[in-house]
């Protein structure tokens, strides 16, 4: 039995195509069978709508795993009289809806929760704007078309800016971290007005972040995600809660311990770390503020049933740093113990056994240089490219020779070319990276207070608490890091800094048994409006 509130809601979801999304959607339909309806905005891609889009999740994401071993083959006929599929854009007014199916299908929701959003540090600032403050507004706009205009808005901690301390669970509208007043309404024009007039991604990119680091924002991320909570604040159409997670990352238990999707912020550093890099420009006594993503999902779950009976908190902040901090000395103990695991599997190279597995990591300033000589390296590794693609070996070896040994070192030539600019655009990754992670694993040191979802979770009976409860102080954080996290991310997530794919789970049904075709949510909607 779930959270009483849930059963026989209706609720309208953006997002659950990303990481969190997944995972709080299968949790939700495992965990709440009773929920009555979930319309899920899925945009579609070139070659794959919508609904083939969704089914293609429910079938192969791992995150799916629980519930396709609970219903077994008949998952899709579960999945089909839970969830509806709608194919939208949150970036596009009302998500991509016409206005008349927007009303009739809003007018039997109880929520919407609002997942979507770009998460890389350094978008294209148009797209950040686009997704991540308008698709916040027009998801808004679709609750506000509801009997009660209930919004869950999922943000960032991180919102909080270039600041240190406690980080209370509020927002003080028209605020920014730097204390300034501003209009975040006449920000927005103003950054649309000034990128729109730029012609590269890199002057738009330089252009956002100005504004950011005047208002007290580090990147373009957490700007345009602070903006979107600034206009959700200021409106009074709706009742909008914020949840605020931190770095959300690999599962304790949901769908499975160690399940990851992506690369994500502790994805790179662990690669780092786990290889020749092991000085890390990070303060030692910093907290690193990290949650499993199925922490933040049962914790989702538990605000929304507060907010469908209104009572929820305006601000939800979901970290570790408040009740059971982790250092980044300890991240990074713990994280040259697992290199060392990894390094003596006897499938790795000789030379990681011999030496890697020796070597230990280290935090050190930022103002050093983390790894010595990146930039002669970066140097030598374009010259020696551009010599390599330069040289004729035609010209340099004699005919004979050439004639038998040409094309050989012709292609070996080819090669080594190759692994220098892989090697140029590695050090570059690096330090991007650590430009980037320098204001949340060096400057500044959060604690989020976490009160609000600590005080629901106390109130939940035995059952509610085991599914939804809030379980971070319980999290063991050697055995995490060392045994669920660390293997997750070897597993599924750097494989992918690697240019390998990762495998998706394998089809449930042949190519001749389809499974049911998802309804669509416009007509379940229409449907439902006139059984009323």
């Amino acid at each position: 039995m779930g959270l009483r509130s849930l059963a026989g809601s209706r609720i309208l979801v953006t997002g659950v195509t990303g990481f969190l999304g997944k995972v709080w959607l299968s949790m939700l339909l495992d965990r709440v069978p009773e929920i009555g309806g979930v319309t899920v905005v899925v945009r579609g891609r070139r070659g794959e709508p919508a609904e083939a889009r969704f089914r293609r999740i429910a079938e192969r994401s791992p995150a799916f795993r629980p519930l396709r071993a609970r219903h077994g083959a008949e998952v899709f006929r579960f999945l089909e009289s839970r969830v509806s599929v709608l194919d939208g854009d949150v970036s596009r007014p009302l998500c991509g809806l016409e206005p008349e199916t927007a009303r009739t299908m809003c007018s039997r929701l109880d929520a919407v929760v609002h997942f979507a959003g770009l998460t890389d540090f350094e978008p294209d600032p148009t797209q950040a704007v686009s997704v991540n403050v308008l698709g916040g507004e027009h998801a808004a706009d679709l609750a506000a078309l509801a009997p009660v205009p209930r919004l869950l808005h999922v943000s960032t901690a991180f919102v909080a800016g270039n600041v240190s301390g406690r980080i209370p669970e509020s927002i003080d509208p028209g605020v920014s971290p730097t204390g300034a007043r501003f209009d975040a309404e006449l920000e927005l024009d103003a950054l649309r007005a000034e990128i729109g007039m730029l012609d590269t991604r890199a002057e738009r990119i330089s252009a956002a972040n100005r504004r950011a680091h005047a208002l007290g924002w580090p990147n373009i991320y957490t700007f345009t995600k602070g903006l979107g909570e600034h206009l959700l604040a200021a409106r009074r159409d709706v009742r909008a809660t914020i949840v605020r997670p931190t770095v959300v990352e690999s599962a304790r238990s949901y769908p499975f311990g160690g399940w990851n999707e992506g690369i994500n912020t502790s994805g790179p550093l662990v690669w780092l770390l786990a290889g020749w890099f092991r000085k890390l420009p990070s303060t030692p006594a910093h907290k690193f503020d990290v949650v499993p993503v199925d922490t933040v999902a049962r914790a989702t779950t538990l605000i929304l049933g507060a907010a469908l009976e209104d009572r929820a908190e305006a601000v939800y902040q979901l970290g570790s740093s408040d009740t059971n901090p982790m250092s980044f000395e300890r991240a990074i103990d713990l994280t040259a113990l697992a290199a060392r695991r990894m390094h003596s599997n006897p499938d790795a190279a000789p030379i990681e056994r011999l030496l890697l597995k020796h070597l230990d990591a280290v935090a050190r300033p930022a103002d050093h240089d983390p790894f010595p000589s990146m930039k002669l390296l970066r140097r030598s590794a374009q010259r020696a490219r551009e010599w390599l693609k330069e040289l004729d070996v035609g010209e340099v070896l004699p005919p004979s020779v050439y004639r038998e040994h040409g094309a050989q070192l012709e292609e070996k030539l080819r090669s080594l070319s190759m692994e220098c600019r892989n090697a140029d655009r590695t050090m570059g990754r690096i330090e991007d990276m650590l430009r980037l992670y320098r204001p949340f694993i060096h400057d500044h040191d959060y604690t989020f207070e976490t009160s609000h979802v600590r005080a629901l979770s106390a109130a939940l009976d035995e059952t509610d608490r085991r599914d939804f409860g809030w379980d971070i102080d319980t999290l063991d954080w050697r055995d995490y890091w060392l045994d669920v996290h660390v293997p997750g991310l070897e597993k599924w997530s750097l494989p992918l800094l690697r240019n390998e794919r990762v495998p998706e789970d394998p089809p449930m049904l042949s190519a001749t048994a389809a499974p049911p075709r998802m309804p669509r949510a416009e007509l379940l909607s229409a449907e439902a409006g006139a059984a009323e």
